[in-house]
């Protein structure tokens, strides 16, 4: 018996010390849902510079720093359609984070403050523009690529993936459809997103970003799957019904 107690205690013992020495290239379920609490925190409500409209890793923000009870804004950007109300930060900058592709080129626009259209007060480049009303405007030199999810569906039947890290030495792509292989899939930074497009045809996928040889699932993705290998995968249907396209 005392063999036996023996032998179970060594049993406990190895498979404690292989499961803290196993490869850990891949997030738990505690990890990501740590790391999914987190994105709850808006990631600018801590702002508190305020400048002109710039690029930032994940958009392009607009700020706003005057006490008023509302700041929206609208310009060239977004056709003039809507005003886009900004979040109050918690140093009471107000802020918006624009995440939809643009093109190179000059933008308009303006702030509504409790109702009163106004100029960026903190921007000095202004033009007047067709109806000889005066705006401010900001330029980008290249054009940039933001997305709210994956993925983007191109006019040409592909799709593409886009993954943000400005850190990261490489990225690869990586799905159930194409073996889970992480190194073959290499993704390519191309204004300040890692991109990839592919022709996959339609259904159930589940996929990755190996960042830096690290699995990591989509963060934009919510729908997580936790796989035989002990991995966590992020779940699509490609659809090519769907919307997400690209727009410029």
């Amino acid at each position: 018996m005392k063999k036996i107690s023996a032998l179970i205690s060594a049993i406990i013992i190895f498979s404690i010390v292989f499961i803290s020495c196993k490869d850990k290239d891949y997030e738990s379920i505690e990890q990501y849902e740590a790391r999914m609490n987190s994105l709850e925190f808006l990631k600018y409500y801590n702002i508190q510079d305020v400048m002109a409209p710039r690029i930032v890793t994940d958009g392009v923000l607009f700020t706003f720093a005057e006490n008023y009870d509302s700041v929206e804004v609208s310009g060239d950007f977004n056709n003039w359609e809507d005003s886009i109300p900004l979040i109050k930060s918690s140093y009471g900058v107000y802020y918006y984070l624009w995440q939809t592709p643009l093109k190179a080129g000059k933008y308009s626009y303006r702030y509504r403050v409790n109702g009163v259209w106004i100029n960026d007060p903190v921007n000095p480049y202004t033009e007047y523009d067709n109806n000889n009303q005066s705006v401010s405007y900001f330029v980008l030199t290249n054009d940039i690529g933001f997305y709210e999810k994956n993925p983007i569906y191109n006019s040409d039947g592909t799709v593409t993936f886009f993954y943000s890290n400005n850190t990261a030495k490489e990225v690869m792509f990586t799905s159930d459809k194409l073996g889970f292989d992480s190194l073959r899939y290499p993704m390519t930074y191309s204004n300040n997103l890692w991109v990839i497009t592919l022709r996959p045809e339609s259904g159930n996928y589940y996929y990755n970003f190996v960042v830096d040889r690290i699995w990591e699932v989509d963060p934009l993705n919510m729908n997580v799957y936790k796989g035989s290998d002990g991995r966590l995968h992020s779940y699509i249907l490609i659809n090519y019904n769907q919307t997400n396209a690209i727009k410029y």
